[in-house]
């Protein structure tokens, strides 16, 4: 099932420049995210929706980027133009699923680790935007608590807006 997708990005690299499209894939196992460049992007766009099942196939698999990360999973899927792509009914009821974590653990996480928080904002320091070689982003920095612990959070792009 689609659970998520993200807005498409721009991209200037060794190898070019073009567009990408990412979205989270999940089942009753985990997740992990689809990607999509260029030509395999614009027409994934418009078949896939968030909220529905597909059944894939031809697609790669490679090692996810830590830079890129936004799923625990260590691989992601690659549309190339073999792949395939059919809806279809699923047989059970995705339940999302939370990996909630106390602020007091953490320095105790490894590094990349992606965790639930509960937390009270306690000041908002307000929305950035900005363009980095050719891509735009927005950034919201929070000032939050939890059981006398505070840090700063840091919230990137669709995640802005989430939490108004």
């Amino acid at each position: 099932m689609i659970s998520c997708k993200h807005p498409k990005r721009k991209y200037i690299n060794s190898n070019g420049e073009g567009e990408i499209s990412t979205w989270d894939l999940v089942d009753d196992t985990g997740a992990i995210n689809l990607v999509a460049f260029n030509l395999d992007s614009y027409i994934m766009s418009n078949k896939l929706i968030e909220g529905q099942s597909y059944e894939f196939d031809g697609l790669s698999i490679r090692t996810v980027d830590n830079m890129y990360k936004k799923l625990p999973h260590a691989y992601q899927l690659i549309v190339n133009k073999t792949t395939k792509v059919q809806e279809i009914i699923m047989s059970f009821n995705y339940q999302l699923t939370c990996n909630i974590t106390s602020l007091k653990e953490i320095e105790t996480l490894s590094l990349n680790s992606i965790i639930d928080v509960q937390v009270q904002v306690l000041r908002d320091y307000g929305i950035t935007a900005g363009n980095t070689n050719g891509n735009s982003w927005t950034r919201r920095e929070l000032h939050v608590a939890q059981d006398g612990v505070h840090i700063r959070l840091i919230l990137w792009n669709e995640q802005v807006l989430l939490y108004v």
